[in-house]
């Protein structure tokens, strides 16, 4: 198909009706004649080809955007290689996970009464303990706006309950799936991480719902337009599809960090050949081999659609956007490579893997959630800016762990030379160079004798 060609009108008005960001749809009544939302298609008949070739990376029909592209092979040999290699596929398994969601029911229970008896104390001046008082302000706050940006926005907006959640209920009810378990995860990270949530593998599963949401928005939002603007960093713009397809790329990479960080799956993977093919796939060539399978949306093509961003949020999307892509290149080669070699390489203790595991949770929680924090922008559920508030704060908030985990990168001062270096050869924008590096870096840890 050329580029050009105009799409297949091969869809009826009630599918037309609804066009997703990745986890919902537009309102009723849109109607699409083509791939492109109207939004999206508003360049004036003046402007150049190639500022349209720019605007719009690729136009193709629907049942051509049905096909499996290669990158989903590779997402499927990855997981199924790890997940088969870890055990993960045992009745043990599926039993300990029951009991994790039983055991973080029972004590979200106990802390809902616990917070109730303690707020009450305070307001009626049972107590004037100043650090109960702010525990208890605390508390009441982040729960009441966690639950209601995450559930009550949701099913004000119609996402899981009305006529519109009649489509594509797989996506959308994994997705109310995914926050129950995100919950859960982090209640048993908080209150029962020694009596069994370190070994836990819930927060595994949770990575794995991660990836069934990601691809599972790539094939159901076919219609969404691929551009060479992300989207995600406007106020008005829709998604490109090509980023909801490069953020099943990271879903991957949360997944496989939920191996990494299990002690059990970790030990299984590399006494088994699969699972070392997998692990060292993980820790050094998922940029080189993996990355190139899927689109790139470039930061610097962000908010370049017109009229995709209002002009007084201009200057805060272009800041958030490099506050962004900040974080993007320092969790790349420092959260990503040189921690993940740490671990790799046993070089953590137990005290360093309870932050390590919270660092997960915080990232897997944004690489989904941040998309759907989209959808709530895109439903006029929440205001933009304060969706794209709520995802800065999400990955920012990262950096609260590391005066916890400052000794793994300062006890480790040659891995972390080996990231300043993957991040310079970052900066030269050329693949080649960047797999020159993940092979040197392989011979230095992996067969020379150098203490790291």
């Amino acid at each position: 198909m050329a580029p050009d060609a105009t799409v297949k009108n091969d869809r009826s008005p009630k599918d037309q009706s609804e066009i997703g960001s990745s986890t919902e749809s537009t309102p009723p009544g849109s109607r699409v004649n083509s791939i492109h939302s109207l939004n999206d298609l508003d360049v004036s008949e003046n402007s150049s080809s190639s500022a349209m070739s720019k605007q719009y990376a690729s136009r193709k029909t629907l049942a051509g955007r049905s096909k499996i592209p290669y990158s989903m092979y590779s997402i499927a040999a990855l997981v199924i290689g790890a997940q088969w290699s870890g055990g993960i596929y045992s009745f043990e398994v599926m039993e300990s996970v029951g009991n994790s969601l039983r055991t973080a029911a029972h004590s979200t229970w106990s802390s809902l009464e616990y917070l109730r008896d303690l707020t009450h104390a305070v307001c009626t001046g049972q107590s004037k303990d100043p650090i109960e008082i702010i525990t208890a302000a605390f508390a009441t706050l982040c729960f009441g706006c966690c639950f209601f940006v995450l559930f009550i926005v949701p099913i004000r907006a119609g996402m899981w309950t009305g006529t519109r959640a009649r489509r594509h209920k797989i996506h959308r009810y994994l997705g109310l799936i995914f926050l129950i378990q995100y919950f859960a995860a982090w209640v048993e990270y908080i209150c029962n991480y020694d009596e069994g949530g370190k070994d836990s593998y819930l927060s595994h599963f949770v990575g794995m719902n991660g990836v069934i949401q990601g691809v599972s928005a790539y094939f159901s939002f076919k219609v969404l337009p691929t551009l060479t603007d992300p989207g995600y960093y406007s106020d008005k713009a829709v998604l490109s599809r090509s980023f909801v397809h490069e953020n099943t790329f990271f879903t991957t990479l949360t997944f496989l960090g939920s191996c990494l960080y299990h002690d059990t799956v970790r030990t299984n993977m590399l006494s088994n050949p699969v699972g070392r093919i997998v692990m060292f796939c993980f820790c050094y060539w998922m940029y080189a081999v993996v990355r190139p399978l899927f689109p790139v949306t470039s930061f610097s093509n962000a908010g370049s659609r017109q009229s995709g961003r209002t002009k007084k949020n201009e200057e805060f999307y272009r800041i958030g956007t490099l506050m962004v892509k900040f974080f993007y290149l320092w969790a790349k080669y420092f959260l990503g490579f040189v921690l993940n070699w740490v671990i790799y390489l046993g070089k953590a203790d137990e005290k360093d893997m309870f932050f390590v595991r919270g660092l997960y949770l915080l990232n897997v929680g944004t690489v989904s959630i941040s998309v759907f924090l989209h959808t709530l922008r895109f439903k006029k559920a929440l205001p933009p800016t304060l969706t794209f508030s709520i995802y800065l704060g999400q990955i920012y908030g990262t950096f609260l762990a590391l005066p916890y985990i400052y000794n793994l990168f300062v006890d480790h001062k040659m891995l972390m030379a080996l990231g300043v270096l993957g991040l310079m050869v970052n900066m030269a924008r050329n693949r080649y160079y960047h797999a020159m590096w993940c092979g040197l870096c392989v011979y230095l840890v992996e067969f020379s004798d150098i203490d790291w």
